[in-house]
């Protein structure tokens, strides 16, 4: 921490608005949904600002200048120009999208985040230097949030649904101990927050020696993660940490420590909700009871632990108990039918399989192909097939080819922590789409793709500074 603000006070006479406020991001985006200012709404979507989107059009405002003086470098940028590319291609969708209100809010925050992106590589010579500072300062704010997590989980048991910030499906009632989302929307959000930390953590116990914030930051991250029984985030995270351990030469020792951590986070993750169970003042579950439910629903039901359930006394009254006993195959399906009814009604016409229904439009669309089945507010939980839905083949492959971009640089610059934030990147957006509550994603990408830009020597960034 002396090291970090010795960095921070040396930097901060000679930074830009713009990078001082990049030093913020890793604050800024955990509130992606608490608190939030709630505008209004229609029959298909909410009007609502959250701390997170507030930050993302300050930060895009702050690197305009830079942007028009930095004009004829940024051509040269390849990554620069598909960006460019992609949200054309969305704006032009707004000629045919069945919900133009929403297509316009969509496209201005991807008009935000492209700002950003093209300010953050007009100013990459300088930005990269920071991104070390901003990493640590990601990773310190992480813990942060994990012990707020663990703080909330212990809260729900005792505070009601909007004191302790929990969202509908987060209730102890559900399973019979908390799911924390802290300041997101939903816990798979949290869970997805963490991952880039967490990967931090491994690749710093993979780099370095023995450091005690190292190893007590990735105990308690993954804690936190294990708690949101987010399975999409959870395997994305699993993924990312595979590939470090497999492009990492180092000792057994530290292959060992980082893996042992792992699994000790998952261990005390199950302890706490275990403990909570049991604990509830109103809910009636035992600790193996919870922890056969956490297993069953994070193994997709694969692994069921039998417990014995306590005969209930005949004169006593019935006690409340969770709503579910295990692993939740309807969240499962409504994923599935959701992606089934996106491919049906993409693959319908020609000119939407190349262009989409229009930006904003998933939810219009699907409506009116299954009127009695999904409302218009619904969207498609799954980025690669919401951008197929809404900007088809061409949108998609241009989204894809940015990532490919980003992928093929860092891989080839051996920055293996950056491929593997991306991979998991990747995997997770198999699970949820959305920008307002995915911003966080697209921030950390803007700055490995400031990472991944040429410099003026001719070379990338060295690995080690990752």
């Amino acid at each position: 921490m002396k090291k970090l603000r010795k960095l921070l006070r040396t930097k901060a006479g000679t930074l830009t608005l713009f990078e001082k406020l990049w030093l913020a991001a890793p604050i800024f985006i955990w509130f992606s949904f608490q608190p939030l200012i709630r505008i209004g709404q229609n029959e298909t979507m909410y009007f609502e600002l959250s701390i997170a989107l507030i930050y993302v059009v300050v930060l895009a405002l702050a690197g305009v200048l830079s942007i028009w003086r930095q004009r004829a470098t940024l051509l040269k940028s390849r990554a620069a120009l598909i960006a460019v590319c992609f949200v054309v291609l969305m704006a032009l969708s707004l000629l045919w999208t069945p919900n133009l209100t929403r297509g316009v809010l969509t496209l201005g925050v991807a008009g935000l985040l492209l700002f950003i992106l093209l300010a953050s590589i007009a100013r990459a010579d300088t930005l990269r230097q920071l991104v070390p500072t901003i990493t640590r300062i990601f990773f310190i704010s992480a813990v942060v949030v994990a012990i707020l997590a663990i703080v909330q989980l212990i809260a729900g048991m005792w505070l009601d649904q909007e004191a302790a910030l929990l969202c509908a499906g987060c209730v102890a009632e559900q399973f019979g101990f908390v799911r924390p989302n802290v300041f997101t929307i939903e816990p798979q959000f949290l869970g997805s927050m963490l991952i880039a930390p967490a990967l931090v953590g491994v690749w710093l116990l993979l780099k370095d020696k023995l450091s005690l914030v190292a190893a007590s930051g990735l105990l308690l991250i993954t804690t936190a993660l294990f708690l949101t029984l987010s399975r999409g985030a959870i395997f994305a995270f699993l993924i990312g940490a595979l590939i470090l351990f497999i492009a990492t030469r180092t000792k057994a020792a530290q292959y060992l420590r980082a893996a042992g951590l792992i699994v000790a986070g998952f261990a005390m993750c199950l302890v706490l909700q275990g403990v909570a169970a049991a604990s509830h003042p109103t809910i009636d579950e035992t600790f193996a009871g919870a922890v056969s439910k956490s297993v069953d629903q994070l193994s997709l039901g694969v692994i069921d632990i039998p417990v014995d359930q306590p005969t209930p006394q005949p004169a006593a009254p019935a006690p409340e108990v969770p709503n579910y006993d295990g692993y939740v195959e309807e969240s499962t399906n409504v994923r599935l039918n959701l992606s089934a009814m996106a491919l049906t009604v993409w693959s319908s016409d020609p000119l939407r399989v190349l262009f989409g229904v229009g930006l904003g439009g998933a939810g219009i669309a699907l409506n009116d192909a299954f009127p009695g089945e999904i409302g218009q507010r619904e969207i498609v939980q799954s980025e690669y097939l919401s951008l197929l839905l809404e900007v088809g083949l061409i949108g998609l492959g241009l989204f894809m080819a940015l990532l490919g971009v980003l992928l093929y640089r860092l891989g080839r610059n051996g920055a293996w922590l950056g491929v593997a934030v991306i991979a998991a990147s990747i995997i997770q957006w198999n699970f949820f789409s959305g920008y307002p509550n995915a911003l966080h994603i697209y921030l950390t990408l803007i700055l490995l793709a400031v990472c991944a830009t040429t410099a003026r020597r001719g070379r990338l960034v060295p690995a080690t500074q990752y």
